[in-house]
Order: C-alpha cells, then structure tokens, then sequence
C-alpha cells in the first residue's frame, strides 16, 4: 500500500540524482561528516545571494 508520505516530488527525485551524481553512481552511507558538508554548502550558497 502506498501511502501519501511515500511518494517523492519531483524536488526529491532531483535531489536523489544529484547526490547519486555527485557520489558517482555509489550508493554512500549519510555520515555525520557528510550531512555537515552538505550543509555548509548550502549554507554558504544561501550567504552569497
């Protein structure tokens, strides 16, 4: 059964390509070290607008 919280929006489909991209196709375990790059990235983004 497919509930409403299951399905992905486009938004999160392209998220998923973009970190598949980014990994080389793998399939990396979201690490505290990761998530915190990521993070500072798009924060760093944020502050240059």
């Amino acid at each position: 059964m497919c509930d409403q919280k299951d399905v992905l929006t486009l938004n999160e489909r392209a998220w998923l390509r973009f970190l598949r991209d980014i990994s080389n196709g793998s399939d990396p375990e979201p690490t505290l070290r990761r998530v915190q790059l990521l993070r500072h990235l798009c924060v760093a983004r944020r502050a240059m607008k």
